[in-house]
């Protein structure tokens, strides 16, 4: 972020001190992941107050300040009081700083693990599908059934119906559960064609291309068997790492770029490196054509790029949107695709 831009957040304030503890430890946790500061001011009754923390920031030199509203949902301050405020600050400040309001909490879906902690502290008096939270389940079928009903609560059943249903749920519900997270259900995206495609070259034994071995030895060997297909991966190939080290590039790229003659028609996976992604779809565009390609590979270099750049492939595709996703995420959709290749639930 910009040195000439800062970071308020904003609370209600509470006549009591120990009640207004709670947004500067938020705010210390904020500037901790962040790498910035950001400090937290409050509309009553705490100090500084709105007005102070903007006066703090300009006299540092801030030429554009972002307001973050530490409030769960929108009431009267954020619909009319907090933009009263603003408008009166701006008449202050003139052109020299610039404002940006940004939404309240609001109904997250990343909220609702929180709210699940919250009930499993109250553990032997929350019953969940007829089951105490401090019940011991070790049958397989009982877990995954508890696993799925589980997921289904924490998002609901009707954002599958109405979001991702049929095949596309199928694999949502896969990924949220291998990622022990709901809050990536809402980043998952689908070519129109994604779903069917994997399953018909699934059916077909086509040939599956993996970025790296952690993705290739967590797919179901036994499934992949079943339907006469084969995972490949060719990231510790000597011929690869001595191509990759005359070419200056990633194993994974020199890996894709080994693979090429063979993408028409395969199924690719790429769970952790963006460069691989990227070759991928460079190769796409000299016209060779894999049935799938299965993006998810995370970081804070690339990866977000390398799967919005996918979005606007003509290839059918699975991926997850910004800079989550992982090798296990990868194997998430591969596995849910296998299951469906074979009649079955994804999970």
């Amino acid at each position: 972020m910009s040195v000439e831009k800062g970071i308020l957040l904003l609370g209600h304030g509470s006549r009591r001190q120990d009640a207004n503890e709670g947004l500067k430890a938020l705010a210390a946790m904020a500037a901790a992941g962040l790498g910035v500061p950001v400090d937290p001011v409050y509309f009553q009754f705490g100090r500084p107050t709105l007005a102070e923390g903007v006066a703090r920031l300009v006299a540092e030199g801030k030429k554009e300040i972002i307001i973050i509203p530490a409030f769960l949902f929108p009431g009267m301050h954020l619909h009319k009081d907090v933009p009263e405020a603003l408008e009166d600050l701006r008449l202050q400040y003139g052109d020299e700083v610039r404002f940006v309001l940004t939404p309240c909490i609001g109904p997250d879906p990343r909220l609702v693990e929180i709210v699940w902690e919250r009930l499993q502290e109250a553990a032997g008096e929350v019953s969940t599908n007829g089951r105490l939270s401090g019940e011991r389940v070790c049958d397989p079928g009982a877990i995954t059934a508890l696993s799925r009903a589980l997921i289904e609560d924490n998002i609901g059943e009707e954002f599958f119906r109405k979001r991702f249903p049929g095949g596309e749920g199928e694999i949502v519900r896969r990924v949220v559960h291998a990622l022990g997270n709901p809050a990536v259900a809402p980043l998952m995206r689908f070519h129109p064609e994604a779903v069917a495609a994997g399953v018909a070259a699934l059916k077909r034994g086509a040939l599956l291309f993996t970025d790296v071995r952690m993705v290739q030895v967590g797919i179901n060997k036994g499934a992949l068997k079943e339907l006469k297909g084969k995972a490949v991966c060719l990231i510790h190939h000597p011929r690869v790492c001595a191509a990759a080290r005359a070419a200056g590039v990633t194993r994974a790229m020199a890996a894709v770029r080994a693979f090429k003659e063979q993408l028409p028609g395969s199924v690719v996976v790429i769970g952790n490196a963006p460069t691989a992604l990227e070759e991928v779809l460079d190769q796409v565009e000299r016209g060779l054509e894999p049935a799938l390609i299965v993006g998810t590979p995370v970081g804070f270099v690339g990866a977000a790029e390398s799967k919005a750049r996918l979005l606007e492939s003509r290839v059918p595709y699975i991926t997850l949107l910004g800079r989550q996703g992982g090798s296990p995420a990868a194997v998430a959709v591969v596995n849910a695709l296998l299951a469906l290749a074979r009649g079955e639930a994804g999970l």
